[in-house]
């Protein structure tokens, strides 16, 4: 009986194996053609001509464009002094929003979700000049440091990702959208049971 029991886990170990060997080869064979479909795509995409390429989660159109906001030495960090901060001020208020960012902000069907972390919100641009390319620099003042977590949400919102502010400001202008019919219902309703009362009544 010791036999026959050591016989049978023997068999059904190497059917386990087999089964799991089997399955990874399966599975790398998909990969592989996976792979190969996407290669296959982005080279077709890439041959049509005047047709604007998508680009992983970055969306359509260039990552790194001339142009771009976000981009530049003194956007790297915290401007510190009057120099920098006029410079600051003056290119990110005159460079008005890209086609790529308000339909990137506005949406689109099939649409992935950008790239970003914990750490960052989604990005459409990225590349050497941009902030949180690489590590980030760091502020040389204490002053700039104790406020760096404000200067990078107004950098991220209005300057560097400022798409995410179209993406927010459509969202609340939806919701407002969607409460108006549901207000003025509530509000016909509310006066329609003040008539019903006024009538003699009694709700």
């Amino acid at each position: 009986s010791s036999h026959l029991g050591s016989s049978f886990w023997f068999k059904s170990c190497q059917a386990l194996v087999t089964s799991s060997l089997e399955a990874a080869k399966m599975l790398t064979r998909s990969a592989g053609r996976f792979a190969g479909f996407r290669r296959s795509e982005s080279c077709r995409a890439a041959v049509v001509q005047g047709l604007p390429v998508k680009k992983q989660a970055f969306g359509y159109g260039e990552v790194a464009p001339k142009g771009a906001p976000g981009f530049g030495e003194e956007q790297l960090a915290p401007p510190e002094t009057v120099q920098t901060t006029v410079k600051y001020i003056s290119k990110n208020m005159t460079n008005l929003p890209k086609y790529k960012e308000i339909i990137e902000g506005i949406g689109y069907p099939g649409q992935r979700h950008s790239a970003g972390g914990l750490c960052t919100i989604g990005r459409i641009y990225y590349g050497p000049g941009r902030y949180d390319y690489g590590r980030p620099k760091r502020p040389q003042s204490w002053f700039a440091n104790f406020f760096y977590p404000f200067w990078e949400f107004g950098h991220l919102m209005f300057v560097a990702d400022r798409w995410v502010a179209w993406r927010m400001l459509r969202h609340i202008l939806g919701v407002f959208i969607c409460y108006i019919p549901f207000n003025l219902q509530m509000n016909w309703n509310k006066q329609m049971i003040e008539d019903y009362k006024k009538g003699g009544h009694e709700w």
